[in-house]
C-alpha cells in the first residue's frame, strides 16, 4: 500500500516538475536570445509560439560529448523536451518579442492570407528582426548551475542555424559558455 502511494507521489512530482516553468528558465532563455539571437539593429523578436527539440528528444552522444555535457543535465533535457509545451507569454526577455503560432507564420508567408493586417505585421517584425526564433526547454543539472537549451533561429525559411547552448550561472546571471551547432544554412 506504501509502495503505491509512494510510486503515485512521485508520478505526480515528476509531472509537476515536467509541466511547470520557473524564472530560472526564462533567464536561460533572456541569455540565448542576448548571446545568439540579437545584434544592435534588433529591437523586437520574434519567438515561436511551441517550444521544439527538432525530434531530438536528447542531446545527441555527438554533442553532448562537444559540450561535455554531464549526465543529470542530459537526463533533464531529455526529460523536459519529451513533449512539446506552448511558451508562457509572461517571460521577461531584454527586448519585446512577440510569441507567433505556426500557423500565423505560415499564413504571413502564404500569398493568399498575407495581406491581413496581422500576417503583414508579422512578416514586417521578422523581416526587420532576423527572423523566428524557436526554443526547445531548458535542461539544468541538480544545483542549476548549468543548463543545456536548444535554440535556432530561422530567416523567411530560406537561412538560418540551430545550435545546443551550454550556459553557466555566474554572479546571478547566465551565461553562454560553449555552442555545438546542429545545421547550417
Amino acid at each position: 500500500m506504501f509502495a503505491i502511494f509512494g510510486l503515485i507521489a512521485t508520478l505526480g512530482w515528476f509531472a509537476i516538475w515536467l509541466l511547470s516553468w520557473d524564472p530560472e528558465e526564462f533567464a536561460v532563455y533572456d541569455a540565448i536570445v542576448r548571446t545568439a539571437c540579437s545584434g544592435p539593429n534588433i529591437s523586437h523578436n520574434v519567438i515561436l509560439d511551441t517550444t521544439e527539440s527538432w525530434g531530438r528528444w536528447g542531446v545527441t552522444p555527438f554533442h553532448s560529448k562537444v559540450l561535455g555535457l554531464p549526465f543529470n543535465v542530459r537526463a533533464s533535457y531529455a526529460a523536459k523536451n519529451f513533449l512539446h509545451f506552448h511558451v508562457p507569454p509572461a517571460m521577461h526577455l531584454g527586448n519585446p518579442y512577440t510569441l507567433a503560432s505556426q500557423d500565423e507564420l505560415m499564413a504571413s508567408c502564404d500569398e493568399r492570407q498575407s495581406k491581413t493586417p496581422g500576417a503583414t505585421e508579422l512578416r514586417k517584425l521578422i523581416r526587420g528582426n532576423w527572423g523566428v526564433i524557436t526554443l526547445s526547454r531548458v535542461g539544468f543539472d541538480l544545483h542549476r548551475r548549468h543548463a543545456v537549451v536548444y535554440a535556432q533561429l530561422i530567416y523567411c525559411g530560406l537561412c538560418g542555424g540551430g545550435d545546443y547552448f551550454y550556459l553557466s550561472k555566474e554572479n546571478g546571471a547566465w551565461h553562454v559558455t560553449d555552442r555545438a551547432g546542429t545545421w547550417i544554412s
